[in-house]
């Protein structure tokens, strides 16, 4: 029995999460044992968690959270020694970028023998400050050294990460995330249910409202297509400032979270994304697996899973969002081969079994080791 702690500074709604349980929930619990540790949740960016049972002891260190201080890093830093001494784990897997540090240097000072960091997005543009990322870039270099084995969630990222010095050649590999079989809700169900208008196409944005998703840029392209009705879903930071700017453009709701993702996208008839910059979007994957297409900007590792003029559309800047948005609203056969192609990709290139098969076999391969 192999066992397993996950490290990750919080478990709020997005894809490090998602791309968590689905590990908790997968794996043969007759050859793992998986603990989380995870910071306190941050209530404008919920908590996802709460509402599914997971067959995991869940620990919870406030000072793991993701706000930085000198004396709360090393609050977390002695308690999260203080746990895997009594836990004495075969394998530490940390997620999020202070979590990472956090929990390798605290595996390293108890001598878990195995240390495993995933790279859920993309640290060395568009997440923290310039002066911020350099300080990330350099612990991550020196962590390096300590690291049995870095996972990426896109190659484009790894690629960087290599260049940058990040991970090593033989030390890192890629593991997309998975793609869950979603059913697609009849539409007009799906959008009575959560208040939407019956008719017309709806151009939806899903995902954290964070400076790097740009929600932002969403309401500009609004802006742009009075006649198209859009829809933004999600929570975070930015909630009230996008509540404020979504009360100008009569087209645009504005709805929380929502648990059923496959309800939401069967409502919408496409997804944009508008983000800074992005590892690969797990939004983008869900919404191919119910069969929406995408129009997304050309960044990380958006190009993994969309293809361009195949399954969605993917362009160079934002000055493109709108043409591409109005070509694929005024033509619905259009939409209709986008999304089953997207759907038929999206089930080959990112399998639950896949995903969790290379889990597997990279913990049984170090632990052996």
């Amino acid at each position: 029995m192999i066992r397993v702690v996950h490290v990750l500074t919080r478990t709020n709604i997005g894809g490090p999460s998602v791309m968590l349980v689905d590990l908790l929930e997968g794996l043969d619990r007759q050859r793992f044992t998986q603990m989380v540790v995870r910071g306190a949740p941050v209530a404008s960016e919920g908590d996802y968690l709460e509402s599914r049972a997971v067959s995991a002891e869940v620990i919870t260190m406030g000072g793991l959270r993701r706000s930085l201080g000198i004396v709360g890093e090393i609050r977390s830093l002695f308690a999260l020694v203080g746990t895997l001494r009594s836990i004495r784990p075969d394998i530490v897997h940390t997620h999020m970028a202070k979590a990472g540090v956090i929990g390798r240097i605290a595996a390293v000072l108890t001598r878990v023998p195995v240390r495993v960091h995933t790279y859920h997005g993309h640290l060395l543009h568009g997440y923290f400050s310039p002066v911020v990322t350099r300080i990330f870039t350099t612990v991550e270099r020196l962590l390096r050294i300590v690291t049995s084995h870095a996972l990426v969630v896109g190659e484009a990222t790894r690629r960087d990460l290599l260049q940058a010095g990040v991970v090593g050649e033989q030390q890192s590999s890629t593991i997309l995330p998975a793609a869950k079989p979603l059913r697609r809700h009849d539409q007009r169900v799906a959008r009575t249910s959560l208040g939407l208008r019956g008719e017309g196409v709806i151009v939806g944005f899903v995902g954290r409202l964070t400076a790097i998703k740009r929600p932002d840029r969403f309401l500009q392209l609004a802006a742009t297509a009075p006649e198209l009705t859009f829809v933004v879903v999600g929570n975070g930071p930015l909630h009230d400032d996008t509540a404020r700017a979504a009360a100008t453009l009569p087209n645009v709701t504005l709805l929380d979270w929502h648990d059923d993702v496959a309800l939401v996208l069967s409502a919408i008839d496409i997804i944009v994304l508008t983000s800074d910059n992005e590892g690969v979007p797990l939004s983008l994957i869900e919404a191919a697996s119910v069969g929406v297409p995408v129009v997304s900007l050309d960044v990380g590792g958006v190009r993994e899973i969309v293809e361009d003029g195949v399954t969605g559309i993917v362009v160079r800047d934002e000055t493109r969002l709108a043409t591409a948005v109005s070509r694929l609203a005024s033509d619905t056969a259009l939409r209709q081969r986008m999304g089953d192609q997207a759907r038929a990709l999206i089930n080959g290139r990112c399998s639950m079994t896949r995903y969790l098969e290379a889990h597997a076999a990279l913990y049984e391969r170090l632990v052996a080791r």
